[in-house]
């Protein structure tokens, strides 16, 4: 037989459970609408109106998400955004029920510079805290830690894509 002694260890236990840190959303890429990335022909035969859609998913279910819509994004004026849509929690749903939409029309009076012939970029910016210059997440969400000591719980977004070449035929008119 084999002699040894018992190393004693320490009982140290967790005294509070850890709080949860913050996940990002993601965007359902695979149910984005329009589906295909590059739309040719926006403003003329029938494509008079486009309709923009993304549905969202987020681990932390009681997050509120805001979609920030942009056509054609400036950074020297990031706090313009084109439409805004808010996601309310769903029910302890990983995915929200609730789609964002962005809707164009080519015959509407409004302006709206995707129906200036060319191309152009829309994007929709999916967060779940508040957005500083336009973009950025704001990272001033502090969480006191049972040791005394603090840690920053940062926001984030996610971002998708779709490219527009408008063509202004005459038949939207």
């Amino acid at each position: 037989m084999l002699g040894g002694c018992v190393i004693p260890q320490d009982e140290s236990f967790l005294s509070d459970i850890p709080e949860q840190r913050n996940r990002p959303p993601r965007i359902v890429e695979s149910q984005a609408q329009p589906t295909g990335r590059i739309i040719r022909g926006y403003g003329s035969g029938d494509q008079c109106k486009l309709t923009f859609e993304a549905i969202f998913e987020d681990p932390d279910v009681d997050d509120r998400l805001i979609a920030y819509w942009y056509v054609d994004y400036d950074p020297t004026r990031p706090s313009r955004e084109d439409a805004r849509n808010v996601i309310p929690p769903n029910n302890s749903k990983v995915i929200r029920d609730a789609r964002a939409t962005f809707q164009v029309s080519f015959d509407s009076a409004d302006f709206n510079r995707l129906n200036v012939p060319g191309d152009h970029i829309v994007e929709v910016v999916v967060t779940d805290t508040v957005l500083v210059n336009g973009r950025e997440p704001d990272g001033s969400n502090v969480i006191d830690l049972s040791d005394g000591g603090t840690v920053t719980d940062p926001g984030y977004t996610a971002t998708y894509v779709w490219f527009v070449r408008t063509e202004a035929a005459g038949d939207c008119l």
